[in-house]
């Protein structure tokens, strides 16, 4: 009888002290899921920006990244933080990267760099990774429009009048087109009588 009395007691402890550690290590965050941890470290990635600590910010971020491959704004977040406190090219490999671990939003990678390089005023790559992105997301007016802006800055006039051309001929309507294949054929319209005289 004596023997039951302290097995009971035993497993009654064993039982308590269960229930506390698992208690404890759920008030810790250990049983909630990879995403709801990947968006608190996305929370205190911010707030670590906004108290002027990047390299937190930094960490942070990565640890939205690796517990929520699949975050898109976590990617961009930590592109962006690479970008302004380590240089574009952390920020390229960072999109490189998410681009193989996370081929589903490819196309919007592929944008974010073009984004970049075209701030740079890296034309031609800026021009290549918008043409990626174009072929996973043909109708993307973004893509068009970085694409038409990257023709227009590396002196590729009758490229970039085609291409506002062809977007005006899918969308009439569309004043931005409109104002940019206007733009292109009034710098045509200058060029092509100094050739003229110089052909």
């Amino acid at each position: 009888m004596q023997d039951a009395t302290r097995r009971a007691l035993i497993l009654a402890v064993c039982g308590a002290v269960v229930i506390a550690v698992v208690l404890g290590l759920r008030q810790m965050g250990f049983f909630r899921s990879a995403q709801a941890r990947a968006n608190e470290e996305f929370r205190l990635s911010d707030l670590a920006h906004h108290n002027n600590d990047p390299e937190a910010a930094i960490r942070h971020m990565q640890n939205a990244v690796k517990l929520d491959p699949h975050f898109v704004e976590a990617r961009e977040g930590l592109a962006a933080l690479y970008d302004q406190h380590r240089g574009m090219e952390h920020a390229v490999a960072e999109y490189e990267r998410a681009i193989r671990e996370d081929p589903q939003n490819e196309a919007r990678y592929c944008y974010r760099i073009a984004q970049l390089y075209f701030l740079y005023r890296q034309w031609q790559p800026a021009l290549e990774w918008a043409r990626r992105a174009q072929k996973l997301q043909p109708d993307d007016h973004h893509v068009q429009r970085i694409i038409g802006f990257c023709l227009e800055r590396q002196n590729k006039w009758q490229e970039a009048e085609q291409h506002w051309n062809s977007l005006l001929q899918k969308d009439p309507g569309n004043t931005d087109v409109q104002r940019s294949l206007e733009r292109v054929r009034r710098h045509l319209a200058k060029v092509k009588p100094h050739n003229a005289k110089g052909g």
